[in-house]
């Protein structure tokens, strides 16, 4: 089928207004409450490990990446947290963001072209339940990252407060490497919460597995010592409950998935469990 057209130029200006306005949106979106990731494949990186975003007019713009939510629990007050607290924004794909790419974890990540160090950030409860919403929250820098971009093996909390993310987005960037198929595909900004029914499918699974430790072996020799039997799930999504995503775990074993896990020592069960 042919198409004819009696004004191309119509046509043209028609296509070119759409563009325009997709564009106006999308850097309204990065420059406020940031751009939710449904795939981590569509962040460009340059061959300095930067990280970039594709605009619907085909322009690259550097960007932040961050983890938008944060849940609160007992030791925390609203009131209370420092951006010391709370995750750190990063620039590039450093050490931090390949660990997190290469083990699958999904996260709530979103990217923003802010340069003031601020970001749109939730906060929720063990439940999801959304406590506040803050538009301007102050993070702070990765300093694997700030190692990079620095050239330094350690970097001070000097450094890290005296860094200038304004500065940074001003450079100039380098050439791009458009090979991205090493990046997992990630979720959009959602509070990661265990299901209602989590309970309940996490005894199942320490019951088919009788109550063994699937890394060590460790088993429980009274009905008490089962609370030290942990359901791991292995990509990070607590949304995930597939059997192929959960694995049974003795506490300790548990403690040392990933650095994510390792709070896990800080518990009164972990140092019980490592005097039985």
């Amino acid at each position: 089928m042919e198409l004819v057209f009696s004004n191309f130029q119509i046509f043209l200006d028609a296509v070119q207004s759409i563009t325009e306005e997709k564009l106006v949106e999308a850097k309204k979106i990065l420059e406020t409450s940031g751009k939710d990731i449904e795939n981590i494949s569509d962040i460009i990186v340059n061959d300095n490990g930067e990280l970039f975003d594709l605009l619907p007019d085909g322009t690259l713009v550097r960007v932040n990446l961050y983890i938008a939510t944060k849940e609160i629990d007992r030791r925390y007050t609203l009131n209370s947290i420092q951006s010391g607290d709370l995750y750190k924004y990063h620039l590039y794909q450093c050490s931090t963001i390949s660990t997190m790419f290469n083990s699958g974890r999904k996260h709530r990540y979103k990217l923003n072209t802010r340069e003031d160090g601020t970001f749109f950030y939730t906060f929720n409860n063990s439940k999801g339940k959304i406590l506040k919403i803050i538009k301007d929250q102050k993070l702070n820098i990765c300093k694997n990252c700030l190692k990079k971009f620095l050239g330094k093996n350690f970097v001070s909390d000097y450094d890290v407060a005296n860094f200038d993310l304004r500065k940074f987005h001003q450079q100039n960037s380098s050439f791009f490497d458009f090979d991205t198929s090493s990046m997992e595909k990630e979720e959009d900004a959602k509070p990661n919460v265990y299901s209602r029914k989590w309970t309940q499918i996490s005894n199942q699974i320490k019951t088919k597995y009788d109550y063994t430790c699937q890394e060590c072996g460790w088993r429980p020799k009274t009905v008490y010592q089962k609370k030290f039997i942990h359901t791991h799930h292995q990509n990070g999504d607590k949304h995930n409950n597939r059997q192929d995503n959960l694995k049974v775990l003795c506490i300790k074993c548990h403690s040392e998935v990933d650095t994510y896990h390792t709070r896990i020592k800080s518990l009164e069960n972990y140092r019980e469990f490592l005097n039985l």
